[in-house]
C-alpha cells in the first residue's frame, strides 16, 4: 500500500513510514498524474478539499499528526505488518538495513553504543536507527490502531447477527 502525503502532511507521512508503509511526500501534487488509471494507485492524503479529479483522494480533517493517523485507520489497519514497521527511513522513505554495530561508532552517541546492540541505517541518507525509547510510543500507537479496529470489526460482525 502506497500513499502520497501533501506539503500539509509531513508529519502523517512519517508516522505512515514508521508503521512500515511507502509514504511520498510531495509539495507538487502533478506527481499524481503519472498514477491516474493505475490499478496500483496510491491513497492521496490532503488537508485541502479543493483537490479533486484523482479517484484515490482522501481529505484529512485533523491538523495533528496522531489524530490523522486515526482518521485513516480503517484503511491502513488489515495491512501492518510487524516485520515492516520501524524498517522504513522517516526522511528518504525506503527500507533500513541492518548494520554492525562497530561501523556505527562515530555515527552515535556513546551511551546509545553502548546501551543498544541491534542497528539499522538508511542506505541513502546514512541515518541510523535503533530500538529506543519512542518504540515504547510507536508500540502504544500502533496497539490503540489495532485495537480500536478489531473491536469496530467486532461490533460490526455482532450487528450482522441480530
Amino acid at each position: 500500500m502506497k500513499f502520497i502525503c501533501d506539503a500539509m502532511l509531513g508529519k502523517l507521512a512519517k508516522y505512515l513510514r514508521i508503521l512500515g508503509f511507502d509514504a511520498e511526500y510531495t509539495k507538487d501534487s502533478k506527481i499524481l498524474e503519472h498514477y491516474k488509471g493505475k490499478t496500483d494507485a496510491p491513497y492521496f492524503l490532503t488537508r485541502t478539499i479543493k483537490k479533486g479529479g484523482y479517484e484515490r483522494t482522501i481529505v484529512i480533517l485533523s491538523d495533528k499528526a496522531r489524530e490523522q493517523l486515526h482518521e485513516i485507520r480503517e484503511l491502513i489497519h488489515p495491512f501492518i505488518d510487524s516485520a515492516k514497521v520501524m524498517n522504513r527511513c522517516i526522511e528518504c522513505n525506503i527500507d533500513l538495513m541492518g548494520v554492525q554495530k562497530k561501523h556505527i561508532e562515530q555515527k552515535v552517541p556513546e551511551f546509545v553504543y553502548h546501551q543498544y546492540e541491534q542497528f539499522k541505517e538508511c542506505p541513502r541518507c546514512r541515518k541510523v536507527y535503533w530500538e529506543g525509547t519512542h518504540t515504547a510510543g510507536m508500540t502504544e500507537l500502533i496497539r490503540e490502531i489495532m485495537e480500536h479496529a478489531d473491536m469496530k470489526a467486532e461490533k460490526t460482525v455482532q450487528a450482522e447477527k441480530m
